[in-house]
């Protein structure tokens, strides 16, 4: 196990030296006896440092990319290539002068404001893609250092050459980068007095492991089922904080999620145009030129704009296929989708837009009453019934996969399912975060209470048990990472924020369903790990995928 590997101190398998960034043990910046550790520039030249960020998160091509970097190297150079089995690099920059910067102050929310060192023309044939851009630099020992950043490519003709548009969940990646220590869950400067960053700007480079990994490295989950009597464990945390990557790189980013489909779709024959979420965002008729749209992994912020963009492709006959979990907050996006809001659980205290006449908007949980707009009208589940599985203390011990409850059903074909089976177990899809719904069982069969936003005509065909609350055992070496302060996450599909609703509020679950509204159809299996089981080739995972997109992209 992986896990094990970290406690007896053996390296796992990695990458080349190079993506590494030579035998330094830690990133550039990290400083490991921080309470709250995080990825920096710091002020240091003797330290060899190298980071870049670009303009967009998007281009289509012809477009020109700017790249912004920070060095203590007396130049870098930068490597673009598209992310996929055996790629080649489409151009590497040499001898760029850079200077070095540090962060400002609000650089969360305004960006780094380092300037323009290289400018790169897309290519006008490029293929639509997710391309690294990888800025190096050697020290004076001649150890190369390097940062690896990220771009979508979009096509440059709308469904041409791809029946299925591929949306990248760049709005959660944006949500955890904590590059400098600041994003949505944390910030050492307390940006308007709160202890995250409402507002975060893309002008930031991605920390990291959420732009690459190391082959080996543990996702949230558990890889097998906790044995009995053991203590609950966080393998992606153990690996983060003794190699210096994020402690939130498993919990988004290309690398951990979108990536791992992308490279199935596209061994296996499926062709895809990529866009982001800020592409969805900005042009809602991106989707019109395609049989199918495909969400994966941990899309938990979404905009109005976005959920819009989706319901009227449905309605209007398109198909989504949505293979991802915890679909959570609504979230704002100002400054042409440079800058991304959210105040979470303060929305109500600080968020401008309260007492406005758009108070709908404001940036707070989809489920919350002033809100009103479920999840679950839009994709038929509801992080707020979910919402962890398989991950410390939380269903640690469960099948770690789908129960089938309707094998008949179209997406189980050619499996040879049966009712009972679980899918996905070998390969733990079931977690980190799962979206599931109220149900109730009857003749052994599971059906939606419909009270919490679900269309009419929803049918639930696999589901499992998820659990909001880790519950201490007082175990010799236990240390929970939520401890019970998780069921205020799920409190907003009862109302009142009660001891007793808190306690209904710790108990979930994670669904697959599907539902027709208008022309179109949502299929949607609701676990952020689905694409652990297309990383591990799982037989049951990849056959649903299949029927899926065969069915939606005809």
């Amino acid at each position: 196990m992986i896990s094990e590997d970290i406690d007896e101190g053996r390296e796992l398998p990695h990458e080349p030296l190079e993506h590494w960034g030579g035998f330094i043990p830690r990133p550039q910046g990290f400083d490991a006896t921080r309470s709250r550790s995080y990825e920096t520039v710091i002020d240091d030249a003797r330290v060899a440092q190298v980071f870049c960020y670009t303009n967009l998160l998007s281009y289509r091509p012809g477009d020109d990319v700017l790249i912004h970097a920070s060095t203590t190297a007396t130049e870098i150079s930068i490597e673009i290539r598209r992310d996929e089995i055996g790629s080649n690099p489409v151009d590497v920059i040499q001898q760029i002068k850079a200077p070095f910067s540090l962060l400002p102050a609000d650089f969360a929310a305004n960006g780094c404001g380092w300037p323009v060192v290289a400018r790169w023309t897309v290519p006008r044939d490029l293929r639509s893609g997710f391309y690294l851009v990888i800025a190096r630099a050697a020290d004076g020992q001649g150890n190369v250092r390097e940062h690896v950043h990220g771009i979508t490519v979009l096509p440059a003709k709308r469904g041409a050459r791809a029946p299925v548009l591929f949306i990248l969940a760049t709005s959660t990646w944006t949500a955890y980068n904590d590059f400098g220590g600041s994003c949505h869950y944390l910030a050492d400067n307390e940006p308007e007095g709160l202890p995250f960053a409402p507002k975060l700007s893309i002008h930031r480079p991605w920390a990291r492991g959420f732009m690459s990994l190391p082959a080996g490295a543990p996702r949230k989950g558990y890889a097998t089922a906790l044995e009995v009597g053991a203590i609950p464990r966080y393998p992606a945390s153990e690996f983060a904080t003794l190699r210096g990557y994020s402690r939130y790189y498993a919990n988004a980013g290309w690398a951990n999620y979108d990536r791992h489909f992308a490279l199935w779709a596209e061994q296996n024959g499926y062709n895809l145009d990529y866009a982001t979420q800020t592409d969805l965002h900005n042009d809602p008729d991106i989707l019109e030129a395609y049989r199918c749209a495909v969400i994966v992994g941990h899309d938990e912020y979404w905009t109005w704009e976005m959920r819009e963009a989706v319901d009227q492709y449905v309605e209007k006959g398109g198909r989504v296929a949505r293979f991802g979990g915890n679909f959570y907050w609504q979230i704002r996006l100002e400054d042409g989708g440079t800058k991304q809001i959210c105040y979470k659980k303060l929305a109500k205290t600080h968020d401008p837009l309260m007492g406005s006449t758009h108070a709908r908007r404001i940036t707070a949980e989809w489920e919350d009453p002033l809100v009103g707009r479920p999840g679950a009208a839009t994709f038929g589940l509801n992080a707020t019934w979910g919402m962890y599985a398989n991950h410390g203390a939380f269903a640690p011990r469960g099948s770690g996969g789908f129960t089938i409850y309707r094998p008949e059903h179209w997406a189980f074909t050619g499996g040879n399912f049966y009712y009972g089976d679980i899918l996905g177990g070998s390969a733990r899809i079931f977690g980190y975060e799962v979206d599931g719904l109220e149900y109730e069982i009857r003749d052994g069969l599971p059906y939606p209470t419909f009270k919490d936003g679900a269309p009419e005509n929803l049918e639930i065909l696999a589901m499992g048990l998820a659990n909001n609350r880790e519950v201490p055992h007082y175990s010799t070496g236990e240390s929970l990472y939520y401890s019970d302060e998780t069921d205020t996450f799920t409190v907003p599909r009862y109302g009142a924020d009660t001891p007793e609703n808190r306690d209904r509020a710790s108990r979930g679950s994670g669904m697959i369903v599907h539902f027709t509204r208008g022309k179109g159809e949502v299929f949607n299996a609701g676990a952020a790990d689905w694409v652990a089981g297309l990383a591990a080739r799982e037989l049951g995972t990849e056959i649903v995928t299949r029927n899926v997109l065969d069915r939606f992209s005809r």
